[in-house]
């Protein structure tokens, strides 16, 4: 194509060529971006949008790029004005607790597990009641999620429900369901308890177990979800995981169940009207949301009772967490561990990705460092798990009173500290070493300890399963340095620098009492991993 151009007073002919296939394609592409590349733009925009919850992302934009405060709009104006509310809670509101889930799975048969019956009850349930017309919280959203007992109970005081029910299953030689409240019911509880128990057994089940108070231990305790909840609660254990007729009962039943649960919810809900417009010692009978592990007379817990201990690997182990970590920073052979061994109530890591870090010290000798950790414990609103031996308990009086007294929570280190390992002795000789040290304790401080730590990390399979047996739960470490040597103790800033740097979630740090260098870096070491975000929690939230 040919045309004239004029140019500083002259004419010229100008041939124009016509565009290459390759132009227009690349024209195409370039355009086709820009519009996708809009459409994101406004995509963006509405998912903020609906983020803030107002509509108006553009007009906060400019008011940013203004300075002004100032909102633009009448419609703008209008919603920030309006202030938030929870919305009104209307008729009947329960909140379902499937129990474990998560890297916490519970009892376990035959590849069959606790937290995967627990949840598809709650599923069922939860449809069985919203057909019904009553609200439903579930404590936990989903199957792979672990939810702390603390966080459990917080999820239940606040949504506000009339009533709390927890799903379980056991495991042991019995069979059959039994349900559960708090050994200080008020009536309100006592009524939710027994209807719903009743008409579960009406539904159909192997063995009527009755409605009990307390726990396995006793009703000197409670658990924790009961004890701790604001409306009347009870918990539910659906059968035995190990027994073939149990579990027949709650697959072909689970419907059933759901279905006697959610009336007889309705049933106590007709005659007992809200939650709310109840006194409270109709709830309990003593002041209710009181926790009964207030970490002055420490707890006691049962699980399932394991048997034949005696024909169990007693092979030794020498635990250390290893130096490979995954994305997390967390020593990969504590998650390991924590699977290889779940039947056997052992932690090697609390299995969390949320920054929370659990502080344990070992207590066999006492070198004039426990005032100041203490001391530094208090002044920075740390407690810590105090793992004593029972020649520590009887030379330190003083130290074992104010550790329980302050909140902190008194561990287990066994009557002697074995040097070859609490796994050399027989299985009578390797109780006592447990059960020694907790009797003097109870006796002597009226304190049920509950957390057992091996002396120099040395276990087994037989040794675990006798932990079980005696109700603790095994506490390993996920950080631990050589810090125990005090004629050669290490370099106090290297030693809180691989502190920091070993920071990770879920983490149990292991530190030795005895230690000055531990001593003078303690409150440094909490400052600096609170400033990356960590948060220093109670062990006892952790524990089932």
């Amino acid at each position: 194509m040919k045309y004239i151009r004029e140019r500083d007073g002259k004419r010229e002919i100008i041939t124009k060529s016509k565009h290459s296939r390759n132009y227009w394609i690349q024209g195409v592409l370039k355009w086709t971006f820009c519009i996708g590349l809009l459409a994101l733009t406004v995509l963006l925009c509405q998912f903020l949008d609906k983020k803030l919850n107002d509509g108006k992302i553009v007009d906060k934009i400019r008011n940013a790029v203004s300075g002004s405060d100032e909102p633009k709009g009448t419609e703008l104006s209008l919603k920030e004005t309006e202030t938030e509310e929870e919305p009104e809670k209307k008729g009947l509101r329960v909140c379902i607790d499937p129990g474990h889930g998560g890297m916490d799975p519970g009892c376990d048969h035959n590849g069959r597990l606790e937290s995967d019956d627990n949840w598809k009850l709650g599923l069922a349930l939860k449809k069985e009641m919203e057909a019904a017309g009553i609200e439903v919280v579930l404590t936990r959203e989903d199957n792979d999620t672990k939810v702390f007992l603390k966080d459990r109970v917080k999820i239940a005081n606040a949504s506000e429900a009339d009533y709390f029910i927890s799903l379980h299953r056991n495991k042991g030689d019995g069979y059959g369901i039994e349900t559960w409240m708090t050994a200080n019911s008020g009536n309100a509880t006592e009524e939710l308890t027994n209807n719903v128990h009743n008409a579960i057994v009406t539904a159909g089940v192997q063995r009527d177990r009755g409605v009990k108070v307390g726990t396995d231990s006793g009703e000197g305790s409670d658990y924790y979800v009961l004890s701790n909840t604001t409306m009347p609660a009870c918990l539910i254990e659906f059968g035995f995981i190990n027994n073939d007729e149990d579990n027949r009962l709650y697959d072909a039943n689970m419907e059933s169940y759901a279905k006697a649960i959610t009336q007889a919810v309705q049933g106590t809900y007709s005659k007992l009207g809200d939650t709310k417009d109840l006194p409270p010692d109709e709830i309990d009978s003593t002041e209710q949301g009181a926790s009964q592990d207030n970490g002055l007379h420490g707890r006691r817990l049962t699980y399932p009772v394991i048997d034949n201990v005696s024909a169990l690997s007693n092979e030794i182990f020498n635990w250390g967490q290893g130096v490979n970590v995954d994305e997390y920073n967390r020593p990969t052979d504590t998650l390991s561990f924590n699977e290889k061994y779940k039947n056997y109530t052992a932690d090697f890591v609390i299995p969390t990705t949320e920054k929370k870090i659990y502080l344990t010290l070992d207590e066999g000798y006492e070198y004039g460092c426990t005032p100041d950790i203490l001391k530094t414990l208090k002044e920075k609103n740390v407690k810590a798990v105090f793992f004593v031996t029972q020649p520590y308990a009887k030379s330190q009086p003083d130290y074992i009173r104010q550790m329980i007294d302050e909140g902190h929570i008194l561990g287990n280190h066994s009557v002697t500290h074995p040097s070859a390992g609490i796994p050399s002795l027989s299985v009578d000789n390797q109780t006592q070493e447990v059960m020694g040290l907790h009797d003097y304790i109870k006796q002597n401080y009226d304190y049920d300890m509950y957390l057992f730590r091996f002396p120099a990390g040395k276990f087994s399979e037989q040794s675990l399963a006798v932990l079980n047996n005696c109700g603790y739960r095994s506490v390993f470490w996920s950080f631990a340095y050589l810090d125990y040597d005090v004629e050669n103790q290490p370099n106090e800033q290297e030693s809180l620098q691989k502190m920091i740097d070993k920071l990770h979630p879920g983490a149990i740090y292991l530190l030795h009492a005895e230690s000055w260098t531990n001593t003078n870096v303690l409150g440094q070491f909490i400052d600096k991993a609170r400033e990356a975000g960590y948060e220093f929690a109670l062990y006892s939230e952790t524990v089932q």
